[in-house]
């Protein structure tokens, strides 16, 4: 099993979770692609660094999205909209073992007894997890509704400058009245 000391999240990421290596230290499980290793980091750790190469880092990320979507608990995150990369978490981000699956990558889900939900993942990979089907369901959808109102609010209108005249010529002088207009 091979371990990175650096990741960064992209497209072909499927999810993260922490799981501790034969030491005892906290890493990042990542499913990428048909592939699965270990990273040297906290899944945190990996989410920031990431959104920071983007410029914008966890915490800004996790404000935004608690201003849109309102001050809900466990929120998702999006680590890049061009790229339709965004998370949504299992547990509290606090929680070694909270599982931070990709929007894009999640399929289907079918609810496996009272507390399981079987979740269908690109690549054909199958994650059993333990949690309610309708909670799982619940962050799925407002990963998604994050993702459609951040999308909304970056499609602003096209704005044209026709130049229909001449424009003002300003002379920087000395003085109280610095400034001179000649038309």
């Amino acid at each position: 099993m091979s371990l990175l000391n650096d990741y960064r999240i992209n497209q072909e990421t499927v999810l993260l979770t922490g799981e501790y290596d034969e030491n005892g230290k906290l890493c990042t499980r990542v499913i990428e692609g048909e592939n699965t290793f270990l990273v040297n980091l906290r899944p945190i750790e990996v989410i920031d660094k990431t959104m920071l190469d983007l410029g914008s880092d966890f915490h800004a990320g996790r404000k935004s999205a608690r201003e849109i979507l309102g001050d809900i608990n466990m929120c998702p995150i999006k680590i890049n909209c061009h790229l339709g990369i965004w998370l949504f978490p299992t547990k509290s981000y606090n929680d070694d073992f909270c599982i931070w699956f990709s929007l894009k990558h999640v399929q289907k889900t079918k609810p496996l007894g009272i507390r399981k939900t079987e979740v269908y993942l690109s690549h054909n990979h199958t994650f059993i997890v333990n949690m309610k089907h309708s909670t799982f369901n619940d962050r799925k959808q407002k990963a998604k509704d994050l993702r459609d109102e951040m999308l909304k609010n970056s499609q602003g209108k096209l704005t044209l400058y026709v130049e229909l005249k001449k424009g003002l010529v300003i002379f920087e002088g000395e003085g109280i009245n610095r400034y001179r207009i000649k038309k």
